[in-house]
């Protein structure tokens, strides 16, 4: 296994573990992804994930260019392709954030995955790379329809024409980051967010569309907001 899965309480950390292969995304590792996702997406009482990679100096490296190699034949390859870009594709629709704790370097396949998550916190010696076009492809997994989104469309052509690498601090100021921490506190300050992002109501948690508002405001839970904060206690979250 690639993956390993922990909880705690109503947050899920999900590692990518293959630190031999600087956690590169084989085929194998784009399958266990989306059966982790099976679960998490049947998990009533899961409200946050944080998704990030073994070890201190690495993310996501990229795709695993061996692994990928044994993929024979275009036809195999739009394959994986495809089963690639459905399993980012209900990452970034999973019911409740996904946090990316981005603990070093991001390349190619990484920055696709990172672009994936709803939020991004790196460590200040994080750096990425969109090494897609160095390596004669283009990305395939929905990057070039997210990055324009998060950065505009004129910076997202100029890094993936380029394939040039940013540092933490630059992402953060073009938006693809969301916050930059000291090195070594990726993961710390994402499993804070997730806990306090966990701490409200279930409901609002996963009715984060703002078209689900008026759903949220009726709701036993906001009921009970309002009753706890009157009653100056701590309320008691029923999911509804």
């Amino acid at each position: 296994m690639s993956l390993r899965v922990e909880r705690a309480g109503a947050v899920a950390t999900v590692t990518i573990d293959r630190p031999e292969a600087k956690n590169a995304l084989a085929p194998e590792t784009i399958r266990e992804l989306g059966a982790v996702l099976t679960t998490l997406e049947d998990d009533d009482e899961l409200l946050a994930v944080v998704l990030t990679g073994a070890g201190d100096e690495v993310f996501v490296a990229g795709g695993d260019l061996k692994a990928l190699q044994k993929v024979e034949g275009a036809e195999a390859g739009r394959r994986m392709a495809r089963l690639t870009q459905r399993v980012f594709a209900r990452l970034e629709a999973l019911e409740v954030p996904v946090i990316a704790a981005i603990n070093g370097v991001t390349y190619g396949g990484g920055t696709e995955l990172a672009g994936a998550c709803d939020i991004r916190i790196a460590a200040e010696t994080a750096s990425f790379g969109f090494k897609q076009v160095q390596m004669g492809i283009m990305p395939a997994w929905g990057l070039t329809y997210r990055l324009p989104r998060m950065v505009g469309r004129s910076t997202a052509l100029e890094l993936l024409l380029t394939g040039r690498t940013i540092t933490a601090l630059e992402a953060r100021e073009i938006g693809f980051v969301d916050r930059v921490v000291p090195a070594g506190q990726a993961k710390t300050a994402a499993l804070e967010l997730a806990q306090a992002i966990a701490s409200n109501p279930p409901l609002s948690v996963r009715l984060m569309e703002a078209a689900l508002f008026g759903l949220a405001w009726g709701s036993a839970d906001h009921d009970e907001a309002v009753r706890a904060f009157f009653d100056k206690r701590a309320p008691r979250w029923r999911g509804r």
